[in-house]
């Protein structure tokens, strides 16, 4: 945690159709209490333009998630100014309680905003973009997403699509946990 703020409460439910996975809140989110805060991140436009929500959320709405069935968390409480300043045992460390809530709550896909948090999650040293192929966590999908970031140098429409495959991911997936 930042000198400013506490963490960033998870935003999870039963049964979501995606769960969004970050490193850790930056300064900005953990000063004002909501992930994808920062004034450059993309991560709502991009939700919405995906279809994955009805209009772009603000980050202050970040609550309203699960009623679009999406949730958010971080591997990481501590909010800092760079996912930089995070080392790899502090990330790996946040695993065990990603495994819990994905085991608790058993979302249809698991969707890593950036492919940093994904090859921390899984202790890989590569992976491509979109649907892995196989899960991390026995069951959801795992798809790799660019870092919504504004810093991040893909275009918009490049980090649209990997959003995009998001939802036609759950547009397809049947599921089978029933």
């Amino acid at each position: 945690m930042t000198d400013s703020e506490g963490p960033i409460p998870d935003i999870i439910a039963p049964g979501l159709n995606a769960l969004f996975v970050g490193f850790n809140p930056g300064t900005r989110s953990g000063l004002l209490g909501h992930n994808y805060a920062g004034p450059g991140n993309q991560f709502w436009k991009l939700l919405a333009e995906a279809g994955l929500t009805p209009r772009r959320l603000r980050p202050e709405e970040d609550r309203l998630l699960p009623e679009f069935g999406l949730g958010s968390t971080n591997l990481v409480a501590r909010a800092t100014p760079s996912a930089a300043d995070l080392s790899r045992t502090e990330l790996r460390s946040g695993v065990p309680r990603l495994r819990a809530l994905i085991a608790e709550f058993r979302p249809r896909v698991i969707a890593y905003t950036g492919k940093g948090v994904y090859l921390a999650a899984a202790d890989r040293i590569r992976a491509d973009w979109g649907v892995q192929p196989d899960s991390l966590f026995d069951g959801p999908v795992d798809v790799v997403l660019p870092s919504p970031s504004g810093l991040a140098r893909l275009p918009f429409a490049e980090k649209l699509r990997w959003f995009c495959e998001v939802k036609r991911v759950i547009d397809a997936e049947v599921d089978t946990r029933r």
